[in-house]
């Protein structure tokens, strides 16, 4: 028996009844403890080489997704694409984090887990939420095992992820009336006044302070002016060149959305070991296609905007999410200038980007705030010599 929370009467039945309990990942065993009732978390059962099992195979999932054919032979990566690059790079951690199928595919690897450790022939399961019992269901199935249930009916899952509402939102700033106003020009921090400046992009305004003295020293290093122009201020280049660009990125999204919705491909891609779940992840496609894009390539052509007009010699992209990240690496592609991408302190296998994982930086590297800028110096200088050909 799985138990998930509620009372404890029913597992205290089934333990004298000869079953095994097993609480859910996640469930505080004590009630059952307290109550007299044998139990082993599930955590316990797999171990922690399942539960990392288990982590890897919503990795996995989301990796393999974007590839997986899904209408007439094309994949996401193929079919979604802007400026004759994939958007499915701007996607990979908000489909990862914010979106249905690899929460799924993480389940259905414990369900797989917990049957395959136990060895048992028949489950029941009590106050497991909709979304995990339907999956444990399904699990048995897949490994033949009676499931006695309840199994409510399938819902989609909700996330905090935005859906169709963030891109109507996206599309509303794009169509509002009348012209936007000029962008301002960005200030100079450090450095001469003329020759072509670094451009330091950070997530927030507040992370631009530890890094103020790497780009002060930058700037005497290379007789160069620095600028910092953080991430919220994006916003503030979206002029009448960017909004055309956003509404014609929006129709193809739609489009797009509209060609992959309910293919059978699509349908048969939400699966992980045999075990489907497309049902739960009905959502997923709007939410990538018409909230989760709209805005990043809005962000990518606001970006576009300001190297036109400030014309760096440099972008230092630091503190960003991956997906932000990558839609500015994209910009500085589509802009052809070189792009360093600092992270302030030591990061994890997520942030690093694989080598097909769309545009990238000249250098990458790691500077922890009050450090030598020494090295840091070095690779900018690295970036900085990097030569973008014309067309």
């Amino acid at each position: 028996m799985v138990w998930g929370g509620g009372a404890s009467a029913p597992a205290r039945t089934h333990q004298r009844d000869g079953a095994e309990v097993v609480t859910w990942p996640g469930v505080d065993p004590a009630p059952l403890v307290r109550a007299g009732v044998p139990v082993r978390p599930a955590e316990a059962v797999i171990g922690d080489q399942g539960l990392a099992a288990a982590t890897a195979a919503a990795r996995t999932w989301t990796r393999l997704w974007g590839r997986l054919p899904l209408v007439d032979g094309e994949s996401f990566r193929e079919i979604v694409s802007w400026r004759d690059t994939s958007l499915l790079w701007l996607t990979e951690g908000f489909l990862r984090h914010e979106t249905a199928g690899p929460q799924c595919a993480e389940i259905v690897e414990i369900s797989l887990r917990l049957l395959d450790a136990t060895g048992v022939s028949e489950v029941d399961a009590v106050g497991l939420a909709p979304t995990d019992a339907t999956l444990l269901a399904r699990a048995c199935t897949a490994r033949g095992v009676l499931f006695h249930g309840p199994t409510p009916k399938a819902r989609p899952l909700r996330s905090a992820a935005p859906g169709h509402a963030g891109g109507l939102r996206a599309l509303g700033r794009v169509l509002a009336p009348g012209a936007p106003p000029p962008p301002p020009s960005p200030s100079t921090t450090a450095g001469p006044a003329d020759g072509p400046p670094l451009l330091l992009i950070p997530a927030r305004e507040a992370d631009a302070r530890p890094l103020q003295p790497l780009l002060d020293a930058a700037a005497v290093e290379f007789s160069r002016p620095g600028v910092i122009v953080p991430v919220p201020a994006l916003g503030r280049w979206e002029t009448r060149r960017v909004r055309r660009a956003a509404t014609e990125a929006n129709g193809r999204l739609r489009r797009c959305w509209k060609r992959l919705r309910g293919a059978p491909g699509l349908v048969e891609s939400y699966r992980h070991q045999d075990v489907g779940f497309s049902d739960l992840a009905e959502h997923d496609l709007e939410r990538i296609l018409l909230g989760h894009l709209p805005g990043a390539v809005l962000r990518l052509e606001a970006a576009v905007e300001l190297f036109s007009v400030v014309r760096p010699a440099v972008v230092l992209l630091s503190g960003s999410p991956r997906d932000e990240r990558r839609a500015l690496l994209a910009a500085c592609a589509v802009a052809r200038v070189p792009a360093a991408v600092l992270h302030p302190g030591p990061v994890g296998p997520e942030e690093i980007d694989r080598d097909d994982g769309g545009p990238r930086a000249e250098v990458t590297f790691v500077w922890e705030p009050g450090s030598e800028p020494g090295p840091a110096l070095a690779r900018l200088d690295e970036a900085a010599r990097a030569r973008v050909e014309p067309e």
